[in-house]
This record gives C-alpha cells, structure tokens and sequence, in this order.
C-alpha cells in the first residue's frame, strides 16, 4: 500500500470517493500486494463460464463429475452477493439457482440454466454494466464497501477480457498519479473507464535469439514466425530503438499477427509461440536449448513507435521474500536447526526440489503441475477409504492457511502503518504492554482505555483513505471472537474453493493440454500456500522441535486449528479483551519474518 501525492487534483473533500478508488486500484495491480487485497481470479460471469466448461469436460471424461458442485456452490454464492448480476439477469434469481444446484437433475439441465444465465452475463455484458454501475457509485458518494465491491470485479473482468495487469498498473497510476491530466471532478471516473474501451490492434514481436533458431527457420515460418539476422521491413524501428544483434551467435526472431488490447499482452502471447517452438526443438535436439534475450521490441501495426518490453514478473516470483543477509541467516539456522526423522526429511527435501523446479521454470504448466506435485507429496496418505485424494489434501492444509490468516492480515497493516508514518505508529503504541507490535497494535485497537491514541493515529492518515479504511475493518475483525470467527470461516470457504480450483486447472492442464486463462493467478495462490506449510513446518521442527516427522506437524496444526475454533466459540468479548495475545497468537505459527 503507498500513498501517492495528490497535486494534480482538485477539491480533496469532494474527491475523496475518486481518491480513494485510485489509491485501492494500485494496491489490487501492484505485484506484490497480500493476495487478500488483490482481485478475485473469477467474478460472476466468470464462474458461470467456468460451470459451462466444467460440464463440457465431464461430458467428455477428462473430470468426474462431483466437481461441478462446488463451482455451482461458488457461483451460487457470488450470484447472491453480485449486484453487477442481479442488474442484468430477467429470470427470477431463486428459482435459477435452485435448478443450478439441484444434485438430482441430470447434468443436462442444470447447463440450459447456466447457459440461459450466461447469455445475460457474458463478459461483454458484465464489463459494460460493471462500468455504469461504478460510474454512479463515484458520483453518486456511495460508501467505500460498494466502490470496492465494484472495483474488484471490474480489475478482475478487464484482465480476462484481454488487458495484462502490467498495462492496467501502467495507465493507472498515470492517469491519477503521474500524467499531465489534471482530476477537477468526480466526472473524471468516466474519463478513466474510457481508457478501456480499445479495440484489438495487431503486433509483431522482435527477440534477439540464439543462432539455432536458423537451423528451424522454415519450421518457425509455418507458426507465422520469421527468423532473420536483418529485418529489413522493420529497420527503421531496430534503429531507433538501438535493437541491434549484440554478436554473431544472434539472430532476429519475429513473432507476426499477434491480435491484443496493449502491448505487454502481445509480449506474452509471442512468448507463447517461442515456448512452443522451443519444447518441440528440443524433443529431436538435446544438446542446445533456444534463447532469447528477456527484453523484446513490441511493434503495433499503424503506429511510429515500437517499445521494448521486459518479460513479465513470473508468478511465482509474486510473494514476500526475504533479503539476501536475512536469507543466508535463516539458511544457516534452518541446517544447524531442523531434524525431522529419516522418513520425513527425503520427503520435505523433494517437495523443496518441486518447487525449485516451478521457481527456474517459466511455463506456466510446469510450474502448475510441480508446484500441485509438491504439495501433494507433502500431504500424508489419507486414512480414510471414502475420502478423494482432493477431500484430503483440502483438510489438510487449510488449517494451515487458516491459523496463519489474521496474523499476516495484521503483519501487513503493520508495514503499511510503518511506511506511512513510523513516528506517528511508535507514539501511538508508546506505554501499551504486550510482547510484539502486533499485539500491541491490536490492544490500541479495541480497548477503550487506548480510544484517544487510537483516534489521534488514524486522524494523522488524513488523504490516505485506503490506509484508513484497512484500519477500520481490521479493528472489526479483531474486536470479538464472533467477528474472527466469522472471519476465518468466510476465509476458509475462499480457500477451499481456490484449492478445488488449483486441481481442476491441473487436471485441465494435463488431460487435456489446455490452460485456464487464470492459471497465473492460481499459481500465485499455490505457490503462496506451499510457501506457508513449508515454511510452518521448518519453524516446528525447528524452534523447540516441537515435531519430528511431516505427519507429526499436519496433525501439530490440525490439531492446533481444532482447538482454537473450540475457544472461539467459547469465549464471550469480555474475556477476549482480557487476554488478547492468548486468544489471537496462542495457536498461529509463525513461518514468515513479521515487518521491522
């Protein structure tokens, strides 16, 4: 989350449902935002799409069919809560969904229903009402719960509908931040949305590449590539962009006909094609595997200039990291730490050599297939005959997922309160007794006794509404153990139906040689999710040896998680405010550094 200066806007006090709506957009499109923050993979329209070609692949045998259960349960879900939805569909809304989720019907069906349903939501659609619906909500003052709500669709609706998150995090920031446009009124949401309304353009993608590529030229031409050391056609834009072969072990390879709404899309579908040429080369040729330098020059037909384009961040380089010294710390105690037993350590070690693989990889496929690998060596064998592999894997790690939750939620407001204004935070928590920042942050929060303190910090946000506005629906997670538990088990049911989701695009994937349109996204997911079982089970096994075995720390955190949904019910507020550390850090582990 980062505050950005406002001197290009006019009067802040009516701005404020427009800034506000700036400041949430670059925390949804910033690489690095916790994914709680980040848009959903799928929105209404999108999950009804995703119901569609579920049954397409049941009926043709690739999935079971129990899967489309729980993608009708999502949509149901999103259905209800989804006014872009409610606006457009004509059919009596009860009456669909009980047809959709009716288990007895034949499969047949419950698609007529979908399909009808899709026809008034489809993408198109979906954008066009998402769009007149946000418009209002900014002029109209709604409250932020209703912007937010609109917004998160309508990021994740742009990205399906063709846009690359580079581009959208590019024109947004400049036209609230850093253009030369200045934002007078609320009308300038509608100069924003029409940013959007592009047509597909057509590309060509230059790479300087290794010489092997001379070698498959006519192979290349046939995918409509061209491999050349000159370019002729093109000079004009080699040369003013200085895209010149750097020796001669290079060659010029150009991806044409590339159909996109901006350029950074056409970078990745050129990508596509290079990988494809690439993985069939080295099926007849072992030896050498093709390169090509990670900077690109993106042509557009009709237009003077071309621009070079970095390759996009690789998912699974999307998540919290640590420095190089701190890394190396870390390694060594991890060595000089943690004994897990002769069983248990060569399984944890090849689930780590898994997600190294997915990490040096760049095809989305590989790193979805090894990454879904490694987490599911990593589960123990289930010991229920009746239970799928899926049931299992699902039970076993989302209790991980869950106790770790409200921590990173407050670890993360924390480093936005330090980055904002550290002086404001150290006064603010100075003479509240707890053990860490993040209970002290928390006893400022809901006891009275800190009420003035707390209303002087959030005062000194001033025109960083986002930060407030975290502030205040973190505060009312964390002020009883009914709005956490409420909490944890909205975030439970996400997670569930994430991790259903990781499967059946890995299932897609491998039986069908087909890749959902969000797969990046999943990757981020599950790469994030491996990273915190992980990372639990290092600590366990590390600090205090509290396990020794991979099956002694799932059944450690299961157990852990039991326990504190238990004291969640039975704990009124009175006794939560008495003991808050107890009742929010006594059960979570720690597997991630909190901020400094």
């Amino acid at each position: 989350m980062r505050f950005r200066s406002l001197r290009k806007w006019g009067d802040l006090e009516e701005l404020k449902p427009l800034v506000y709506l700036s400041q949430l957009l670059e925390e949804m499109l910033f690489d690095f935002s916790l994914d709680t923050y980040k848009p959903s993979a799928t929105n209404s329209s999108l999950l009804c799409l995703e119901a569609l070609s579920v049954i397409q692949e049941i009926e043709k045998g690739a999935i079971k069919k129990p899967n489309i259960d729980h993608v009708i349960e999502e949509f149901s879900d999103s259905l209800k809560r989804d006014n872009i939805s409610k606006a457009l569909i004509s059919l009596d809304l009860e009456k669909a969904l009980s047809e959709i989720q009716n288990r007895t019907l034949p499969i047949s069906n419950r698609k007529v229903t979908l399909e009808i349903l899709f026809s008034e939501i489809d993408i198109e659609s979906y954008k066009s009402k998402n769009e007149e619906l946000l418009i209002s909500a900014i002029k109209d003052q709604k409250e932020n719960k209703t912007i937010r709500s609109l917004a998160r669709s309508y990021i994740t609706t742009l990205k399906n509908y063709g846009y690359s998150s580079k581009w959208l995090y590019e024109v947004t920031t400049s036209f609230f931040s850093f253009g030369s446009n200045r934002i007078e009124s609320l009308d300038a949401i509608e100069e924003y949305i029409g940013l959007f309304q592009k047509e597909e353009k057509k590309y060509s993608a230059i790479y300087r590449s290794s010489a092997i590529f001379k070698s498959i030229s006519d192979s290349c031409q046939k995918l409509g590539m061209t491999v050349s050391d000159t370019l002729d056609e093109i000079s004009d834009h080699l040369n003013k962009s200085r895209f010149k072969l750097r020796n001669e072990d290079e060659t010029y390879v150009l991806v044409g006909g590339i159909s996109g709404l901006d350029s950074y899309i056409a970078r990745e579908k050129a990508d596509q094609r290079m990988e494809i040429v690439s993985t069939l080369l080295t099926l007849f040729h072992h030896k050498e595997h093709p390169t090509w330098a990670k900077d690109c020059l993106v042509v557009c037909e009709g237009e003077e200039n071309a621009r070079k384009i970095k390759k996009s961040i690789n998912p699974m380089h999307k998540c919290l990291d640590l420095r190089k010294e701190k890394a190396s710390k870390r390694l060594n105690a991890l060595i000089s730490e943690f004994a897990l037993d002769d069983n248990s350590f060569p399984k944890f070690t090849r689930s780590a050599e898994l997600h190294s693989l997915a990490l040096n990889n760049d095809s989305f496929e590989n790193q979805m297939i090894n990454l879904w690998i490694a987490l599911e060596s990593l589960v123990p064998p289930k010991t229920n005959d009746e239970q799928s592999n899926i049931e299992s894997i699902i039970d076993a790690c989302v209790p991980f997922l869950n106790l770790n939750y409200l921590n990173r939620l407050l670890e993360r407001l924390l480093g936005d309160l330090i980055n904002w204004n550290k002086p404001e935070l150290n006064k603010a928590l100075r003479n509240i007794s707890a053990e860490s920042l993040k209970a002290k942050l928390v006893k400022l929060m809901v006891l009275e006794e800190h009420k003035t303190k707390m209303e002087d910090l959030v005062s000194s946000f001033r025109d960083f509404h986002l930060l407030r506005e975290r502030f205040s629906y973190i505060k009312s997670i964390v002020e009883c153990p009914k709005s956490i538990q409420k909490t944890l088990d909205s975030h439970e049911k996400r997670v569930k139906w994430q991790i259903r989701r990781i499967y059946r695009a890995r299932n897609i994937i491998v039986h069908t040689g087909n890749t959902p349109p969000f797969t990046p996204i999943l990757i981020e997911n599950i790469h994030d999710y491996l990273d915190l079982i992980m990372g639990t089970l290092v600590t366990l096994a590390s600090s205090g040896r509290k396990i020794s075995s991979v099956e002694q720390g799932f059944k450690y955190i299961q157990l852990n998680n039991n326990a504190y949904k238990e004291i969640l019910k039975k704990t009124n507020k009175e006794l939560f405010l008495a003991d808050i550390e107890k009742y929010l850090f006594k059960y979570a582990t720690h597997p991630l550094p909190a901020p400094r």
